[in-house]
């Protein structure tokens, strides 16, 4: 049986995949933060977990992903699987008495994540989507001042998240249909969340535009949308392409407009132009320290994963406008 979450001073945590992800989302954040310790990763190859523990200064290491499920010593487990193979490993590690962790996307539908997140309630355990850029505080400055009523009513938000190379290698899962690969998948889950946050409300998709890498797979999408309140919303995204890198959420409201703009806020009000420069430290180790406070019985910023499957619905719907297949689930 694991260990009294509640009052225990350390979660202990093991992760399933060896993905670049895992350094920069969990390891390196982890390091400062009271209450979490990386005990364990696992791989299909016990020789490639063995490597990446050394290389990152994790403990113990197994060569199956059930391994590391069985183990008492392990109290919640990070997923950085492909995305396809969430939906098999979050309900397994859930079943396993494990709290969970899981990069974004949670699943590549709405109906699978809701059956995680039922799955989730039924064992009494946290279910988060890695969705960290929730947890930037510029993010939060920007729905602060909008909610205030000083800017007048939104009459538009645009929420973009696109990367102008992050797309070259030819075997990289997010460019393969059947691991749930895709534009939207990958960066437009951002786009899709912040966009949502913002409005406070959930985004109706009308016509979707859409260039690909393969067939199937999608390597740039951007989807106008209907908001509560008649605002007007636009959801764009992309891994590769002729445009700039550019990440951030832009307001257009009646008295004037509120943009991210390097570390913090830029935009006019009544006339007069601004800029907020906002103090923010690492989104994942917030959402690492959101992880933690939930298990343990503490206020929590954490994200309920109805707030993931709300995001699947979206995405779900920006497929089905460009055309293109839901991503699948592995079994």
């Amino acid at each position: 049986m694991n260990q009294d979450l509640t009052t225990s001073p350390t979660v202990r945590v093991g992760v399933l995949g060896t993905a670049q992800v895992v350094s920069y989302g969990l390891v390196q954040p982890a390091k400062d933060l009271p209450g979490l310790r990386v005990e364990a990763i696992a791989s299909r190859s016990l020789e490639r977990a063995q490597a990446f523990a050394a290389a990152q200064g994790i403990g113990r290491s197994f060569g199956s992903y059930q391994a590391l499920l069985d183990d008492d010593g392990i109290d919640a487990v990070y997923i950085a699987l492909p995305t396809a193979l969430h939906a098999e490993w979050v309900r397994r590690a859930l079943e396993a008495g494990k709290h969970v962790l899981c990069e974004k996307p949670l699943t590549p539908n709405w109906q699978v994540a809701q059956e995680l997140a039922t799955i989730a309630r039924k064992q009494q355990r946290v279910l988060l989507e890695g969705m960290h850029m929730r947890y930037s505080d510029i993010l939060r400055r920007q729905r602060e001042l909008l909610a205030r009523g000083e800017f007048g009513r939104i009459l538009r938000i645009e929420s973009c998240f696109r990367i102008r190379k992050g797309l070259n290698l030819k075997d990289d899962f997010r460019n393969k249909f059947e691991l749930g690969g895709g534009a939207a998948m990958d960066i437009g889950c951002y786009a899709v969340s912040c966009l949502r946050y913002v409005a406070g409300g959930e985004p109706h998709i009308g016509r979707v535009r859409c260039r690909r890498s393969t067939a199937e797979v999608d390597r740039w999408m951007r989807a106008a949308c209907q908001l509560p309140g008649d605002i007007e919303g636009i959801i764009e995204c992309g891994l590769r392409g002729w445009y700039r890198s550019r990440a951030g959420v832009n307001v257009k409201c009646e008295r004037g407009s509120i943009r991210w703009k390097g570390d913090g806020l830029a935009g006019e009000l009544n006339g007069r132009k601004f800029y907020d420069p906002i103090s923010h430290g690492p989104t994942q180790r917030k959402q690492l320290q959101a992880f933690v406070d939930s298990i343990q019985g503490r206020p929590s910023l954490a994200l309920p994963p109805e707030d993931a499957v709300a995001n699947a619905r979206v995405l779900d719907a920006m497929y089905a406008g460009a055309g293109l297949a839901p991503r699948p689930t592995s079994a």
